[in-house]
C-alpha cells in the first residue's frame, strides 16, 4: 500500500475532489499521486490534480511587450495592443508605440512578432468586425489620460494596422461592442479635454458608411463609468450593467451608475433598466451561454470593488424577464478585483486572477474558480503560478485551453510570464491527457454561412456527441471581454438533438445577428463526457454576395515625400462605393473613385487604404494599402532599438543596438540616454552606450547589467536621442527570467525516490511535480527550499516521471515560478516488511475468510507482516531456516488446512500455520511475491517456548 504524504490540498478542496472523481480507479490513482491532505501547505504548494482542477503551465519564453489588450484572431493567433505600455517615458512623441501578434501553437519566442503603430493605442477598446478584422477604438492622447479620437483596423492577412476614420471626440477607456448588423458601438472614455471629463456619447462604426465611417454622436442621459460592461442581447438592444472601471478619477467619475441601461441601436435611445445592487468596479461580467430554442439572455457579474472593499460575490440577471432584477449567485473562493472571466466550450466560466486589494498580489487570487451555470455552483480551477492584476489578459484558445498574460501594478514594468491553463475536461479519470479519444472535426460542409442556414459537420469520436457550440473569439482588456459569447447549436433538451450521429451532424446556424453577431466563430463539438474537440473556424455573414475587391492604381507603389507635398490617389477598379482613408493627409477621407492629390503636412509613416463596397453593403476584407513616408522639411533623425526585447537570468547582461538614421540632411551629434518611468529596480543598472553619442548616422551598443539580486520581471526601457532641440525615442524591454533547474537526477532507495538538481540563481524554493506518464501532466508533491527531495509516496514497481521548477518571492507581483526542468524518471523499490512472530495456543481454532486452522499436536505459529507494497500479494512463502521446511500461503480460497492468511487491505498480513518442523526455537524467512514478479523478503526469529503440558487426569473416585 502506498505511503501517504502531505501535498497541500485543503479540506474543502478534498471534498470537491471526492465528488468529482470519475471512478474508483481514478480515485485510487489520485491517492497514489498526491497522498493525504495538509491544510497548512495548501497555499504554498499547489497540487492541481488534472482531472479535478486542470493544469496551469508556465511557458519557457516571456512576452516582450506589456500585454494590455488581447484579441483572438480568426487564424488562431492573438493580437496584443499595447501602445506606450503604461510607461510615460514612451508617450507624447514616441515613434515606437507597439503591438504584437503571437502564435500560441509555437514553442519559443519566435512565435511573437512585435511591430510599431503610429499613435498611442494604450488603453483602447477592441471589437472584431464581421470580416474578422479587429477595430481598435481610441487610445491615449496624453499621460494626463485624455482620450484620442483615432481608430485603427488590424488586417490578419497582412499584419498591417492602418487607421480608419476618426471619431468626433476622444475616448480613453472606451468600450467597443458589436451589434447584430455588424456595426460597432463606441461608448464612454475620457475625452480629449480632461481626464475628469467622460465622453457620454455613442458613436457607431459601419464599414459600409463610406467617408464618415462613424455615425453622428448620440448623448446618453447619464454619465457612464469608464470601460462600461456592455452586452448585446438577442432582441438587438445593448445592456449596460451599470458597472465599469471607474478610475482614474474616483472623486468625480462614477464607479457605477444607480441602475443599468438598455440602448436601442435602431432608435438610438436609452431606457433605464435594473437597479444596481452594489458597485463592482473592475469586476468582470459575461453573458452566459445562449441556448436554443429561446436563447434566454442572462448576464453575470463576478467580484469587483465597492467604495469599501472588494467582494467574492456574484450575481445574475435574466434580461428576458418582465422586470429584470439582479439575483445573488454563489461566492467565489476569494474576493477579486481586476479579475478576468472566460467562457469555456462546455458552458462553464473560468474566473481567475485579481486580488482582494487593488494592484496588491495575494495567494488566494492565484486560485481560479469554475462556475457551472447548470448547477449554479463553483468548483476548483486550480492554482496558477502568478498573480494576474491590472492589465492582465485571459482568452480561450482554439484548442480549448486558456492563455493568461500580464500584470502591471507598477508603471514602467510588467509580468512577462505566459501561462496556459488546460481545463479538467481534457484529462481522464486517471489524470492522463485525452488525445486519441478526443472528438475531431474532419470537415464542415460550408465555412461561410448565413443565418438559420443548415450545414453538416463530419467528425470522429469515441463517444457520442453531446453538444455543438459556436464560440465568439474574445477581445479582453481591463477585466472585461468585449466579444466573447457562446451560442448553442445542439445539445440536451430542449435544445435540438445532436443528430444523426455516427460521424455526421446536421446543424443549423443561429437565427440572426442579435443572437450571434456576424463574424468568425470557433465551432466546438463536445462528446457525451464533456470533452471538447479542437475548434474549426466558420464565418457567419448577413450578405449573400461575394465581398468586392479593389486595387490602388495611383500611386503604383509606396511613396516617400517631404512634409507639405502631395500624393495623387486613384483606382481603375469599379465599385458601387469607394471608401478612401488618408491618415495624416488632407483631405482625410474620400468617396471618389479618383480622389486626386492629397497633401501630407506632418512627418510620419502612414498607411492609406481603399475599401470597396458593393450595393448590398458588403465590403473588401483585405483592402489594398499604400505606405506614405513623410520626411520632415528640415534636418532631423530617427532612432531604432533592436532587438525588441532581450532576456537574461539574474547576474547576466544584455546588449541592445541603437541605430540613428539621418533625415533631410541631418548631420548633427546625437547624445544617447536610457531610462524607465520608475527608474531601474534593485539589481538592474545601465552599463552605458558605446559610443555614448553618434554623429550623423551609425549605431551604438547599450549594455544593461543585472546582479543575482535582480528579481524576474520585465522592465520597459526608453532610449532617448538628443541633438540640440531635436529629440527622438525608441523602446525595448529587458526581460529578467528565472532559469529552470538543471541536471535533475533520481535514485531509488527503500525510503522512496530521491531527487537532486542544480539550482537556479535567484530561486527561493522549488516545486517538485510528478506524473505516471512521460510528458505529464504533472502533479505537485512538494515545495522544498533545498535542491533535493525524497518522494516517499511511492508504490513498489511503479515508474514515476519528475520535473522541478524554481520559485521566487518578492517584487511588485509577489513572485512566481519558472518553466519546468527536463524530465527524469525513477522506479520505486519500496520498504521491506516488518515481521512480528507470536504463538497461538495448540488447541485453538483460527477462523478467517471462511477458512479454519485446526489444532494440532504442536503449537500453532502466528506471524504478522506489515508494510506490504500492495494490499493483495500473489503469494507468501514461509521457510523454516533451520530445517528448510517451507509452506506457501495463497489467497484464502486456496488455503491449505494447515495454513491461513488474513489480509487487512492496508498492507498488513496475519499468517497462522502448524509448527510443521516440530521445532519450538527457530527462525523463519518470509518471501512476499506480487503479480508483477517483484518480491519482498524479511526474517523473523521465534523466541523459545515450552509446549503446553498435557493436563493430569483427575483420579476417578
Amino acid at each position: 500500500m502506498a505511503q501517504i504524504a502531505n501535498t497541500g490540498l485543503g479540506g474543502d478542496s478534498m471534498s470537491r475532489r471526492l465528488i468529482a472523481s470519475h471512478s474508483a480507479s481514478g480515485f485510487l490513482l489520485f491517492l497514489l499521486l498526491v497522498g493525504s491532505i495538509s491544510t497548512a501547505a495548501a497555499q504554498t504548494c499547489p497540487s492541481n490534480v488534472p482531472h479535478v482542477d486542470g493544469v496551469w503551465r508556465t511557458l519557457p519564453y516571456l512576452f516582450p511587450i506589456n500585454p494590455i489588450s488581447a484579441t483572438l484572431l480568426s487564424n488562431g493567433r492573438v493580437l496584443i495592443v499595447s501602445g506606450s505600455e503604461n510607461n510615460a517615458y514612451n508617450s507624447e512623441g514616441s515613434e515606437t508605440y507597439r503591438f504584437a501578434v503571437w502564435d500560441p501553437t509555437r514553442t519559443d519566442e519566435s512565435s511573437i512578432v512585435v511591430q510599431n503603430i503610429g499613435y498611442d493605442v494604450f488603453c483602447s477598446g477592441t471589437a472584431v468586425l464581421p470580416d474578422g478584422r479587429p477595430l481598435t477604438v481610441a487610445g491615449t492622447q496624453t499621460y494626463q489620460f485624455t482620450g484620442d479620437n483615432r481608430a485603427s483596423i488590424f488586417n490578419p492577412l497582412t499584419s498591417q494596422f492602418p487607421q480608419s476614420q476618426s471619431m468626433v471626440a476622444g475616448r480613453w477607456y472606451a468600450t467597443a461592442t458589436e451589434l447584430g448588423d455588424g456595426g460597432i458601438v463606441a461608448f464612454s472614455g475620457t475625452d480629449e479635454t480632461s481626464s475628469y471629463s467622460t465622453n457620454n456619447t455613442v458613436e457607431i462604426y459601419d464599414l459600409a458608411n463610406a467617408g464618415a465611417g462613424w455615425s453622428s454622436p448620440v448623448t446618453a442621459p447619464f454619465t457612464p463609468p469608464l470601460f462600461p460592461r456592455m452586452e448585446l442581447l438577442p432582441n438587438g438592444s445593448v445592456f449596460f450593467t451599470g458597472q465599469g472601471s471607474g478610475l482614474p478619477c474616483p472623486s468625480t467619475c462614477p464607479q457605477s451608475t444607480p441602475n443599468g441601461w438598455l440602448f436601442d441601436p435602431s432608435s438610438r435611445t436609452w431606457t433605464q433598466s435594473a437597479t444596481v445592487t452594489t458597485s463592482r468596479t473592475y469586476g468582470s461580467a459575461v453573458i452566459l451561454p445562449l441556448l436554443p430554442p429561446n436563447y434566454t439572455p442572462r448576464v453575470m457579474n463576478f467580484g469587483g470593488n465597492s467604495t469599501t472593499a472588494s467582494t467574492n460575490s456574484t450575481e445574475t440577471i435574466d434580461l428576458s424577464a418582465a422586470s429584470p432584477t439582479w439575483t445573488p449567485g454563489p461566492n467565489m473562493s476569494t474576493a477579486r478585483v481586476m479579475n478576468n472571466a472566460v467562457i469555456l466550450p462546455n458552458g462553464t466560466v473560468l474566473s481567475e486572477g485579481g486580488s482582494v486589494d487593488y494592484e496588491t498580489p495575494d495567494t488566494p487570487g492565484k486560485h481560479a474558480d469554475v462556475y457551472d451555470p447548470v448547477m449554479n455552483a463553483f468548483s476548483s480551477g486550480g492554482t496558477a503560478a502568478y498573480s494576474r492584476l491590472y492589465h492582465s489578459t485571459t482568452l480561450l484558445l482554439p484548442d480549448a485551453t486558456v492563455m493568461s498574460l500580464g500584470s502591471n501594478p507598477v508603471r514602467g514594468s510588467y509580468e512577462p510570464a505566459i501561462e496556459i491553463y488546460t481545463p479538467s475536461y481534457l484529462f481522464d479519470a486517471n489524470d492522463r491527457p485525452i488525445v486519441a479519444n478526443r472528438p475531431t472535426i474532419t470537415n464542415v460542409s460550408v465555412s461561410v454561412l448565413g443565418y438559420a442556414a443548415p450545414f453538416t459537420v463530419s467528425y470522429t469520436s469515441s463517444n457520442p456527441i453531446g453538444s455543438a457550440v459556436l464560440m465568439r473569439p474574445g477581445s479582453v482588456t481591463h477585466s472585461f471581454n468585449f466579444d466573447q459569447r457562446l451560442v448553442g447549436l445542439c445539445g440536451p433538451s430542449p435544445q435540438p438533438a445532436c443528430s444523426p450521429g455516427s460521424g455526421t451532424l446536421s446543424l443549423t446556424t443561429p437565427p440572426n445577428g442579435n443572437v450571434a453577431p456576424p463574424g468568425y466563430y470557433m465551432l466546438f463539438l463536445l462528446d457525451s463526457a464533456g470533452v471538447p474537440s479542437k475548434a474549426q473556424f466558420i464565418q457567419l455573414t448577413r450578405h449573400s454576395s461575394t465581398p468586392p475587391t479593389d486595387t490602388i492604381t495611383s500611386p503604383a507603389s509606396n511613396v516617400t515625400i517631404t512634409a507639405g507635398n502631395s500624393v495623387n490617389f486613384g483606382t481603375t477598379s469599379t465599385s458601387y462605393q469607394y471608401s478612401w482613408i488618408f491618415p495624416g493627409g488632407f483631405p482625410a477621407t474620400s468617396t471618389l473613385q479618383n480622389p486626386g492629390n492629397v497633401t501630407f503636412n506632418t512627418p510620419g509613416t502612414y498607411l492609406t487604404t481603399l475599401t470597396a463596397i458593393d450595393s448590398f453593403g458588403n465590403t473588401d476584407p483585405n483592402p489594398p494599402t499604400r505606405q506614405i513616408t513623410v520626411l520632415p522639411s528640415g534636418p532631423d533623425f530617427s532612432i531604432v532599438v533592436s532587438p525588441v526585447a532581450a532576456q537574461v537570468f539574474p547576474g547576466q547582461s544584455a546588449t541592445f543596438t541603437v541605430t540613428i538614421t539621418p533625415e533631410t540632411g541631418f548631420n548633427g551629434t546625437v547624445s544617447l540616454s536610457v531610462g524607465s518611468e520608475n527608474g531601474f529596480p534593485t539589481g538592474i543598472t545601465s552599463g552605458g552606450f558605446s559610443p555614448p553619442s553618434i554623429s550623423g548616422s551609425g549605431s551604438s551598443t547599450l549594455t544593461m547589467n543585472t546582479t543575482t539580486d535582480a528579481l524576474p520581471y520585465a522592465l520597459s526601457l526608453t532610449v532617448t536621442g538628443t541633438s540640440g532641440t531635436l529629440t527622438d525615442t525608441g523602446s525595448t524591454t529587458l526581460l529578467v527570467n528565472l532559469a529552470a533547474p538543471t541536471n535533475l537526477t533520481t535514485a531509488t532507495t527503500n525510503s522512496g525516490v530521491s531527487l537532486s538538481w542544480t539550482g537556479s540563481t535567484g530561486a527561493t524554493g522549488y516545486h517538485v511535480k510528478r506524473a505516471l506518464a512521460s510528458g505529464g501532466p504533472y502533479i505537485g508533491i512538494g515545495c522544498p527550499t533545498s535542491k533535493s527531495f525524497t518522494d516517499a509516496t511511492v508504490v513498489n514497481g511503479t515508474t514515476y516521471y519528475y520535473v522541478v521548477s524554481a520559485d521566487y518571492t518578492g517584487g511588485v507581483n509577489a513572485g512566481g515560478e519558472s518553466t519546468e526542468s527536463t524530465e527524469a524518471s525513477g522506479t520505486a523499490i519500496g520498504t521491506p516488511p516488518t515481521l512480528i512472530a507470536t504463538y497461538e495456543d495448540q488447541n485453538s481454532d483460527k477462523v478467517g475468510r471462511g477458512c479454519s486452522l485446526s489444532p494440532g499436536p504442536l503449537p500453532n505459529i502466528h506471524l504478522q507482516l506489515s508494510g506490504l507494497w500492495e494490499a493483495s500479494p500473489a503469494s507468501i512463502k514461509v521457510q523454516d531456516i533451520q530445517n528448510n521446511g517451507a509452506v506457501w500461503f495463497k489467497p484464502c480460497n486456496n488455503v491449505n488446512w494447515i495454513t491461513l492468511v488474513q489480509l487487512d487491505g492496508g498492507g498488513v498480513a496475519d499468517l497462522w500455520f502448524e509448527n510443521f518442523s516440530g521445532n519450538i526455537n527457530t527462525s523463519y524467512q518470509v518471501t512476499v511475491t506480487y503479480a508483477d514478479g517483484t518480491s519482498q523478503v524479511a526474517i523473523a526469529s521465534v523466541p523459545a517456548a515450552t509446549p503446553t503440558p498435557t493436563p493430569t487426569p483427575t483420579p476417578t473416585p
